[in-house]
């Protein structure tokens, strides 16, 4: 997105980070970390973010996650609709 802040862009790469690391979309995560009564404090890395939508997990063929995608900038809903955008086009559909 042209002329984004600098918090912007971060914030989407953290989302990206998240899912990839956690292999897990944002609001699977958050809903997991919820029920755990967690935070992503918890895991003591500051790049991780918790509370938030526009973060997929990318997979490959076979299940095993190989990347993230990350939006922000927009709504939760606008940011997740526009990531669920991306994977698609990543996975030729």
């Amino acid at each position: 997105m042209d002329g984004i802040t600098p918090f912007v862009r971060d914030y989407a790469t953290k989302k990206a980070y998240t899912a990839a690391r956690m292999g897990a979309d944002l609001a699977d995560f958050a809903a997991r970390l919820k029920g755990q009564g967690r935070s992503v404090a918890d895991y003591g890395d500051d790049r991780l973010v918790g509370a938030a939508r526009g973060g997929l997990a990318v997979r490959a063929a076979a299940g095993a996650v190989v990347g993230g995608i990350g939006v922000s900038g927009g709504t939760p809903d606008q940011d997740e609709a526009v990531a669920r955008i991306g994977l698609a086009a990543l996975a030729g559909g």
